[in-house]
């Protein structure tokens, strides 16, 4: 993992923009969103294994519980509360 696209420009010996341009074309979104949407997934993750949503929101590098919220709800339409609450009970440990 690379803290910033900078980081991850210099390991593939390429400029930030020249990184950022080749992969949008390959993956069809941005460098910076492309990681945003793992750490999302990551917390949905560890929501259906049970976790509490403040410790998922430190595990998946969310600054806090308030930010995990408002960048979750915008992606998949609902809180991290309401999508644990809603998997069946099956799928908690």
């Amino acid at each position: 993992r690379w803290g910033t696209v900078g980081e991850a420009a210099a390991d593939a010996g390429m400029s930030r923009e020249g990184f950022s341009r080749r992969f949008r074309k390959l993956h069809g979104i941005p460098p910076h969103a492309f990681w945003h949407l793992a750490k999302l997934n990551d917390a949905r993750r560890l929501l259906r294994m049970g976790q509490p949503i403040a410790s998922v929101a430190a595990e998946a590098g969310f600054s806090d519980q308030s930010h995990l919220g408002r960048c979750f709800r915008r992606a998949f339409g609902v809180t991290p509360g309401r999508f644990r609450s809603e998997l069946p009970t099956s799928h908690l440990f």
